[in-house]
């Protein structure tokens, strides 16, 4: 391939990449909710021993695989949040949170905390999620605007 042909290539890969950042999946409000409802069962799970815990745990796993479904049923394809790009170190530092209250629903558990404070903890995950949720899709979107996807 010469160098005109490989700039044609990045070209028109860069052209694709900006057509779907215009037309590719605009998410609505529920899906982003529906993420951060995932991510708070996975840290509420972590406040109850078993059965409970395993059974919250299955559910947010099971909801992740619809999501997946879904979301390529609807817009055919889902988006990895663990890519790197622009967006990398909002998800670390969302992965870091999480983790973050996933230590506090463990102290709770072995502190034998109400089950509101356990609920505030995820209630906290969920808008932490939500909020992580659609600052990445705009991220994203910008990135792959700009060609740099």
């Amino acid at each position: 391939m010469d160098p005109i042909e490989a700039q044609a290539a990045l070209d028109s890969m860069n052209a694709a990449q900006r057509e779907f950042a215009a037309s590719g999946p605009k998410y609505p409000l529920w899906r982003h909710a529906a993420f951060a409802a995932v991510m708070a069962a996975v840290v509420l799970s972590q406040g109850f021993g078993p059965p409970l815990q395993i059974l919250l745990f299955v559910f947010a796993m099971a909801a992740v695989a619809w999501l997946v479904v879904d979301d390529r049923r609807r817009y055919g394809v889902f988006v990895s949040g663990y890519r790197k790009g622009r967006t990398l170190p909002l998800t670390l530092a969302l992965v870091a949170l999480l983790l973050g209250t996933m230590g506090a629903e463990i102290y709770a558990r072995v502190n034998d905390l109400s089950l509101a404070v356990k609920l505030g903890i995820a209630g906290g995950a969920f808008v932490v999620a939500l909020a992580a949720s659609l600052l990445w899709t705009r991220i994203y979107d910008r990135e792959l605007q700009d060609g740099a996807a």
